[in-house]
Formats: C-alpha cells, sequence, structure tokens
C-alpha cells in the first residue's frame, strides 16, 4: 500500500506529539494550522498522513510512533487532567513533565477515587480501551458500610443491571472481598466489595451503589483490563512492560480492532454524506487499496 489510512486533522496532530487535545484546539482557532500551504481550522476534515503537507507555525508535522504506556496509582483529591484552569490539583504533578501535551489519560476517576490510571500516547489503544462495544473489564472495590453477604439481593440488583439516567447499565460482575470486614466508625462496620464494569458513564460505579442503596465511604480501581495495580504506592507511576502493552490490546480485541472501528467511522462518515469531494475520493482510494468493501465499504460499490 502506498499511502496509509487517512484521519482527521486533530488525531494527526495528536499522534504527531503537536499537544493536547486542548492546545491543538487553541491553535486552529489562532489560524497557524495549515494543509498544503492553506490555513485550515476544521480539525473534523480528513488528511492523507503520506502526502498532505501538514504544518503549525510555519514547521512540518509528522507522525510519531506511540512509545509511552504507564500505570499512576492516584490518590484522593486529584483531578483527571493534565491542566485545569480552576487551579485544582491534577494528576499532571504526579507525573514527568515530559508527558504534558504528549500523552492522554485513558478514562477517568473522579477527584476522591484512588487506584489505576493509564496514560499513553496510543490515541488506537486509549480509544479501544474506553469503548464499551471491546468489553475490557475494569476492576473497583467498594468501601461500603455493613457486612453484605454473598447473597445480597443488592448484589444480584448490580449483577443485573440498575437504571442510571433512564438508560439500563450493562450487567457487571461483583462479590464480596473476603476478610474483609472491619470496624468502622462507633459501632459501624465496614466492608469491601468488588465490582467489575465495561462502560464508562458518569460517575458509574458510584451512582450504581446509590441506586441499590449500598452506603459507599470510598472506591478504589484495583484493575484495567489484563493490568492489577498490584503494591504500586499511592502516587507513584511505572512503565508497561511490552507484554503489558500486548495484553491491553488483546482485552480490547486486538490491534485489528483499532482499524476496523476507523474503517467502520470512515464508512458511516462516506455514506451520511459528511465528506467534501476530497475526502470521499481519499477514502475510497483507501479502501480499495486495503480491499475493505466487504468490511466496512459496502457502501462503496
Amino acid at each position: 500500500m502506498d499511502f496509509q489510512m487517512p484521519r482527521r486533522l486533530d488525531k494527526f496532530l495528536a499522534d504527531a506529539r503537536v499537544g493536547s487535545r486542548n492546545h491543538i484546539e487553541a491553535l486552529a482557532g489562532q489560524g497557524v494550522l495549515t494543509r498544503n500551504g492553506e490555513t485550515t481550522s476544521d480539525l473534523h476534515r480528513l488528511v492523507d498522513p503520506q502526502h498532505d503537507v501538514i504544518e503549525v507555525l510555519g514547521q512540518r508535522a509528522t507522525l510519531s510512533a506511540p512509545t509511552l504506556y504507564a500505570m499512576l496509582h492516584k490518590p484522593p483529591g486529584y483531578v483527571t487532567t493534565l491542566s485545569d484552569p480552576n487551579g485544582r490539583r491534577c494528576v499532571a504533578a504526579l507525573v514527568p513533565e515530559a508527558w504534558r501535551g504528549r500523552v492522554g489519560v485513558v478514562g477517568r476517576l473522579d477527584k476522591p477515587t484512588t487506584g489505576a490510571l493509564l496514560f499513553t500516547d496510543d490515541g488506537n489503544l486509549c480509544t479501544l480501551l474506553t469503548l464499551a462495544a471491546t468489553h475490557v473489564w475494569k476492576r473497583y472495590v467498594l468501601t461500603v458500610v455493613g457486612e453484605p453477604q454473598p447473597d445480597d439481593p443488592r448484589l444480584a440488583e448490580l449483577r443485573a443491571g440498575v437504571l442510571l439516567s433512564q438508560t439500563m447499565t450493562v450487567p457487571c460482575r461483583c462479590g464480596i472481598v473476603p476478610g474483609s470486614g472491619r470496624p468502622g466508625r462507633g459501632e459501624t462496620r465496614l466492608s469491601e466489595v468488588w465490582v467489575e464494569i465495561r462502560e464508562g458513564r458518569f460517575h458509574q460505579v458510584r451512582r450504581m451503589a446509590n441506586q441499590v442503596r449500598l452506603k459507599l465511604t470510598h472506591l478504589h480501581r484495583a484493575a484495567v483490563g489484563p493490568l492489577a495495580l498490584g503494591d504500586l504506592a499511592e502516587g507513584q507511576w511505572r512503565s508497561l512492560s511490552g507484554e503489558e502493552v500486548e495484553a491491553l490490546y488483546a482485552a480490547a480485541g486486538g490491534r485489528d480492532a483499532a482499524r476496523a472501528a476507523v474503517l467502520q467511522t470512515l464508512a458511516r462518515r462516506l455514506n451520511d454524506g459528511e465528506l467534501d469531494e476530497r475526502e470521499v475520493s481519499l477514502v475510497k482510494r483507501y479502501f480499495a487499496a486495503v480491499d475493505v468493501f466487504e468490511a466496512g465499504g459496502s457502501a462503496l460499490r
């Protein structure tokens, strides 16, 4: 194949490590982005990574292979962002400064929640891990008031799915953490419940617990897919091994799943008439080159 998969301009710039999403949006508003010598501000337009010349402030942007994969043990009191206009403490303070503008955070943990948080400059992996359709399970440990038993009907409700904002959650897996009962304040007893979900809705686990009347005192994410937090100390991070990266891809359906998702998006945009004449030509050429008419480009026949 003599050219690469078309991608949106913002995705191209992110893969070229020009900066974070917010930084790229700011550049577009400043009129400093050009494609083949013409100023452009529409980050949704498709570019040909091999033949189009994309420049930022007069400097050509080129794609870089992803190289950074890491896990942080997020402490409480930090927001999951690499910058915050309101001055709140954010996880950027816990990772190397060189990561800022280069990596994305995979999913989010709310401010009081602790646990496993992944960082990467691999946009394909980030997308796969945050798609409910890829069925990547995230394991949470909930500290709750009382001592629920394995046959507690509230756990059965969680497993079946609960109604949040008029939409049922995908059925989850859950159970009691053995030997977790301990004294709380006064006469209160605390226990731990583990819950595994494959969605990422707003404050989902907290809302699920509230919906089934589990009184939650702390929430901790213990694992993302096959990667457990293990004994990584709170506030510390570590790089992922090549084997761990491949395990994450495998849990999300494999590397081909990322490519298939992009192909489906391209076909949908073509079918919906979202592409201009140049983009239509570009997408058709790419589909023809990789012979994906049956896989996702039936509308091109």
